[in-house]
């Protein structure tokens, strides 16, 4: 990380490694069809999200990290057979775009 932040400066080694995330995470789930899950251990709970890289849910909570796991693939199929509403641009800058339902 050192070498990276000494050739390219602190803010483009951040911008560098979070693109390289992006492809890994394309590369080994997206492309494949497959899931992302992420889980946070809080205590005496479990916290997961989950991604297909188009649609994202999160704050899926559960006693164990299954439970936590099963929340988020419950919660992900309802978000992905909700039929989508008409959304409205709220914020957009150079990474990301913020839409809000109408």
């Amino acid at each position: 990380m050192q070498i990276i932040v000494e050739y390219f400066g602190e803010r483009e080694a951040v911008i560098l490694l979070w693109r390289l995330n992006e492809f890994w995470d394309w590369f080994w789930y997206y492309r494949k069809g497959k899931i992302k899950y992420r889980f946070w251990d809080e205590g005496n709970t479990f916290s997961a999200s989950a991604s297909t890289g188009e649609i994202s849910v999160w704050n899926c909570y559960g006693p164990t990290r299954a439970a936590a796991k099963e929340m988020a693939l419950y919660r992900l199929k309802q978000a992905m057979e909700r039929e989508p509403k008409e959304q409205e641009l709220v914020v957009e800058s150079e990474h990301i775009a913020i839409y809000r339902e109408k």
